[in-house]
């Protein structure tokens, strides 16, 4: 594992992700084994009718009573910023956490055909707040939450980094409590939205350009959307929020990623350099859009978990 050049930037994606979940009462609490308790579809905000979930996984004792005061790793069920039902966890679960002594929880957001930027963001941000507004009645700590998700999943990781004071994303519900996270664990996630227009905007696919409310050709300079589409881009980059407020951040990719380029985390990582947040930026040799690629369970659970430090 090492430091490459950056890359050129091609695409901005990632496939949906596939959630299935079981159903259970809000608030309801389901075994699952003997040493962790699933909570499961929790609504955690409603817009009119829409129910938008997360799920939670608690470890518990040998008398099968949730263990108190644990940190809680927050997984992102998001892919092309579309997402359904939340999920298990996702990396998280696959690198141990809670057999490392962390709560769990995995958070769906409403996708991007059903409500375009800054939805996704404004959601995920009211699940911080709402898993912190209740972190008594489910015992984890409140003061040490982080948060991780894969390319779309990266960059709203990545938003939930920014300060309560700097970010735009902070509305709606339960706003007497914090939204920001404590330490973000992104891998490839876009971070300048401007950089990929401005750049190479014929070669991001069309799940930006729909992400940001407008069609393909509101990149022609003589389109009535370009200027909306070049304000969102400075809007919605994790980028433009970056001061030292930020939270400690660990990002991950490929040097082979033909869909988010390097050229992407190079950026946000030396954003942060600059502004003095706690970071590491760490490049896997032939690495492509996909976790698993960057190294073995041993390696990136290692790396994670150090740079976290809880």
């Amino acid at each position: 594992m090492k430091k490459t050049r950056f890359g050129a930037l091609r695409a901005l994606a990632l496939a949906v992700l596939a959630a299935v979940v079981t159903t259970t009462a809000n608030f309801g609490f389901a075994q699952e084994n003997s040493d962790v308790l699933q909570v499961r579809d929790i609504v955690y905000k409603k817009v009119g009718d829409r129910e938008i979930k997360l799920n939670l996984f608690l470890p518990t004792n040998e008398k099968g009573e949730t263990i108190k005061g644990l940190p809680l790793a927050i997984w992102l069920d998001s892919g092309c910023w579309y997402s359904g039902e939340p999920g298990d966890g996702g990396l998280w679960r696959q690198t141990d956490a809670l057999k490392r002594g962390f709560a769990v929880a995995s958070v769906s957001h409403r996708p991007i055909n059903e409500a375009p930027f800054p939805a996704p963001m404004e959601d995920v941000r009211a699940a911080v707040r709402f898993l912190r507004k209740h972190a008594s009645d489910y015992g984890y700590d409140p003061n040490r939450f982080v948060v991780s998700g894969a390319s779309s999943g990266g960059h709203l990781s990545l938003t939930l980094g920014i300060s309560d004071e700097k970010t735009p994303f902070n509305v709606g519900d339960n706003l007497d409590v914090s939204g920001e996270v404590q330490c973000v664990v992104d891998f490839f996630g876009p971070a300048d939205f401007e950089v990929a227009f401005e750049r190479f905007g014929d070669e991001c696919i069309d799940c930006i350009y729909i992400a940001n409310g407008v069609s393909r050709d509101a990149l022609k300079k003589d389109h009535p959307d370009h200027a909306k589409l070049m304000a969102n881009a400075k809007k919605y980059s994790p980028i433009t929020y970056v001061d030292e407020k930020f939270a400690p951040t660990i990002i991950l990719q490929g040097n082979d990623d033909n869909i988010v380029p390097l050229s992407q985390s190079a950026l946000m990582y030396e954003t942060l350099k600059v502004a003095q947040v706690r970071s590491q930026f760490i490049v896997s040799d032939g690495g492509v859009h996909d976790p698993w690629s960057l190294g073995s369970k041993i390696f990136l659970t290692r790396e994670i978990y150090e740079f976290i430090k809880w």
